[in-house]
């Protein structure tokens, strides 16, 4: 019975060893993409940081109202699911995300998560184009193709973050007629 066992582990371990995302990128605890941060905004309210976050998708999205999958005033919580295009060896290629915007008092999180590329018909997960088993050669170098996504992803990443922290950090202008 332990020969049966230690041949099981033997001939799973690979794999299992097989998923892992290359280890520059922020994970999850499920080791999915994830870009996250919670920022400070000393003396604005969770309803003033609330309606910041809509002016966001308002503002970054073409339309807001097809972008938007949750506004939950009470809770303080907008979620959309957008995405950006991406330039790889000539070619344009999709990228879907789904941003979460959390407000509370003083401070509010955002989250970029559920992100997949996109190329005409064919869907391709993070846990693919990044998986170790595939973006790197066997002498250990990257591929040139999923480094230039992986930094392309990036760019658009930060983006994104810098339009969130100009918009939720903006003053409010009071209606000066």
């Amino acid at each position: 019975m332990l020969a049966l066992k230690t041949i099981i582990v033997i001939f799973f371990t690979p794999f299992i060893l097989l998923g892992q995302l290359i280890d520059e990128l922020p994970k999850d605890e499920n080791g999915n993409l994830l870009f996250s941060e919670v920022v400070q905004v000393d003396s604005v309210s969770k309803n003033e940081l609330y309606s910041r976050s809509k002016d966001f998708f308002v503002s970054v999205f073409k339309s807001a109202k097809d972008v938007v999958q949750l506004d939950d005033k009470e809770a303080g919580i907008v979620t959309g699911k957008g995405f950006s295009k991406i330039q790889e060896a000539g070619v344009e290629l999709q990228m879907w995300y789904s941003i979460k915007i959390q407000s509370k008092n003083g401070r509010y999180k955002y989250e970029i998560f559920d992100l997949y590329f996109q190329y005409e018909a064919k869907t391709s997960p993070p846990s693919e184009v990044f998986d170790k088993s595939v973006y790197y050669k066997k002498n250990g170098e990257p591929r040139t193709a999923y480094e230039t996504r992986k930094n392309e992803m990036l760019k658009k990443i930060k983006s994104l973050t810098e339009s969130i922290k100009t918009t939720m950090n903006k003053k409010s202008k009071k209606d000066d007629w």
